[in-house]
């Protein structure tokens, strides 16, 4: 009688498929969100893992829950499809949004700090992890933004840099900040950042380096 009751126990789900879907559901939610979604591509990663070590379980016959793992596993993919794009479509909105900027032809300069001629000096602690060069704010009829070069000296790969600027009006008052943010930039890689600044040429008479947060 307990062989027959021991056989009929129904086997425990998948703990690992249950994690994966919550990941990929996570992920898949925040997807569509600017800059929280570099975070979401990581729950998708570590989620397909997790997909992929229930998968496994499930045919082994340890666990139950196969089904739920196949589906962890393609919302997972499903987020990650997502994240790239939506970054992708972000990133050529921008560029296509402050096309022609640059060009001191078609702009003309906003009086900026002394890094506008002799680059961002970082601090003491971060002088071996990245140098800005080049700074320079430029405007046109519609758009204007701080462009500059960025170089990682950190000795490994940044997932993550963001670089940002604080502005000020005519009388000293801070208005804003103007900032730009790429990924996966390999150690000695350059970046040509253009940090938009949410304001008219008009409104801003001084800026200045604000900071690097980069990982």
């Amino acid at each position: 009688m307990s062989d027959q009751n021991s056989m009929s126990q129904p086997q425990p789900k998948s703990a690992a498929a249950i994690v994966a879907l919550v990941l990929g559901i996570i992920g898949l939610v925040s997807s569509w969100v600017p800059i929280v979604n570099n975070f979401s591509f990581f729950f998708v990663l570590i989620g397909i893992v997790f997909g992929i070590v229930g998968l496994v379980g499930t045919l082994r016959g340890k666990k139950s829950g196969k089904a739920m793992a196949i589906a962890s596993l393609l919302v997972c993919v499903i987020a990650c499809a997502i994240v790239l794009a939506t970054q992708s479509a972000y990133s050529k909105a921008i560029d296509e949004a402050t096309k022609g900027a640059v060009s001191s032809s078609s702009g003309s300069s906003v009086t900026g700090t002394d890094a506008a001629a002799t680059g961002t000096e970082p601090a003491s602690g971060d002088a071996a992890k990245y140098s800005i060069e080049g700074e320079e704010f430029v405007t046109d009829t519609y758009n204007c933004k701080i462009v500059g070069i960025y170089t990682n000296k950190s000795g490994a790969k940044q997932n993550y840099v963001q670089v940002s600027y604080t502005l000020f009006d005519a009388d000293g008052n801070q208005i804003g900040t103007a900032f730009a943010n790429t990924s996966n930039l390999d150690d000695g890689g350059t970046w040509k950042f253009e940090a938009s600044a949410l304001k008219s040429a008009d409104e801003i008479a001084t800026w200045k380096f604000s900071e690097v947060s980069a990982w």
